[in-house]
């Protein structure tokens, strides 16, 4: 697969939104592709328009026209004044933000979408409102998310060296990795595959397994060993997937992480060590994603990660929610 043919990053004036600026022109440099600078602006309302004292609706909202565009000109400049090299487009438009962001990337299939979020609250609380969450729920573009206020906020190097790949063992968390792949192959990264498996103490708190334990003449094991089983398990898993990886896309270092912590906190202390990392999640977008985001371990991972995280939609069939508590019985992302 190719990367991008083109980056297209959201701006509304603030200095929220123009965080999400450096990890764009990264990707941009890392993909070759173009930078599309956005922004809408809202129509002009009926009543501000006066046609007896020359105030005419037309020319107001051509005035408005003029003042974005020329805003996203100066960001431009200013891109262009830093070094950037990739091409820089600018595009306007009045209506709705979300609706004109998902419109891009409808014209757009092959492009990423670069968007700021404010991180505390998580995908509750977002620059422009509630535009990012829509705009992720509703495009089938890749959305790189960053968290981009306070002191807190996503630390974006110059270049790209760690990508991080929670699974889960299913087939759905598993449509991230050509994505990671493609990218660590383009930059020259490391990709790190991370699992979660229960510990000691969950097994003791949610199995009868003294109860049953020599029922039958079976021997089912305590809890330490029921961790210690699905934590090996886990690995083999792991590693299958990490030379698959480097089979099929030529990688020479991929590692294979399992970790007996929660699966956001496996994933953030990753990220915390990893220098110049990113997070690769697949999301089910649509009605899914307030399952696959909100209140759930991508949401705590973009409120927390000091990596941007990059969210790539995964298919959506009937029985895919089924299949996956199945296949994700014993592991928590």
């Amino acid at each position: 697969m190719a990367l991008y043919d083109n980056i297209i990053v959201p701006l509304d004036g603030s200095e929220l939104s123009s965080h999400a600026l450096a990890p764009a022109c990264l990707m941009a440099g890392i993909s070759g592709a173009a930078l599309t600078l956005a922004r809408a602006y809202d129509a002009i309302p009926v009543w501000h328009a006066d046609a007896e004292h020359g105030r005419f609706s037309s020319a107001m909202a051509l005035a408005e026209h003029d003042r974005i565009t020329a805003f996203l000109a100066a960001e431009k400049g200013r891109l262009e004044r830093m070094g950037v090299t990739a091409p820089v487009h600018v595009a306007a438009w009045e209506g709705p933000a979300d609706e004109f962001i998902v419109d891009l990337g409808n014209r757009h299939p092959g492009a990423l979408i670069v968007m700021s979020t404010h991180g505390r609250g998580g995908f509750s609380r977002l620059v422009m409102g509630s535009v990012t969450s829509r705009v992720v729920r509703s495009v089938v573009n890749p959305t790189l998310v960053v968290r981009g206020w306070g002191r807190g906020g996503t630390a974006v190097g110059k270049s790209l060296d760690n990508i991080i790949v929670p699974l889960d063992g299913s087939a759905f968390a598993e449509h991230a990795l050509p994505h990671a792949c493609e990218l660590a192959r383009a930059c020259g990264a490391q990709l790190i595959l991370v699992r979660s498996t229960h510990d000691t103490d969950y097994f003791r708190s949610h199995t009868q397994w003294s109860r049953l334990d020599g029922e039958g003449g079976f021997h089912f094991g305590g809890p330490a060993e029921m961790a210690t089983s699905m934590a090996a398990l886990s690995r083999e898993y792991l590693w299958r997937k990490a030379e698959a990886m480097e089979t099929q896309f030529g990688l020479s270092d991929v590692e294979a992480v399992n970790s007996r912590e929660n699966p956001a906190d496996a994933v953030v202390e990753l990220a915390e060590r990893s220098r110049n990392g990113l997070v690769v999640m697949a999301t089910r977008g649509r009605r899914g994603v307030e399952r696959a985001l909100l209140g759930s371990v991508a949401d705590q991972v973009v409120r927390r990660s000091p990596a941007p995280t990059l969210l790539v939609r995964g298919p959506m069939r009937t029985g895919d929610l089924a299949q996956e508590r199945r296949e994700s019985e014993f592991a928590g992302v």
